[in-house]
């Protein structure tokens, strides 16, 4: 899978011109947890695509579908880290998650 430029939210690009010690700050929070154990960058992702449908964010949604792709994952395979929300969420909010990566993934 080719390395495509991280495309940067307008607000988050403000944020971190605003406030740079706390994005820092953070990034390094989020590479410390990624790092720390032994699951995969896809595994991750795939994990971090379930959270997003239960917090019911579009934007993380897509990002986390993104770096899941980036990562190796398959179609089937995203479509299934949504689907697991289902008995945990319910339908519509996984109906919704699945709208979002139906247009994302095509």
């Amino acid at each position: 899978m080719s390395k495509t430029p991280r495309r940067v939210p307008a607000t988050l690009r403000s944020f971190e011109s605003k406030f740079p010690r706390v994005w820092t700050s953070y990034r390094a929070l989020h590479d410390a947890c990624d790092s720390i154990g032994p699951l995969t960058p896809k595994t991750r992702e795939l994990i971090k695509i379930g959270i997003e449908v239960a917090r019911k964010r579009h934007g993380g949604l897509v990002a986390h579908i993104t770096r899941a792709r980036r990562a190796g994952a398959s179609r089937t395979e995203i479509y299934q880290a949504i689907l697991l929300a289902v008995p945990l969420v319910g339908i519509p909010d996984v109906l919704d998650a699945f709208a979002v990566a139906k247009r994302r993934l095509g």
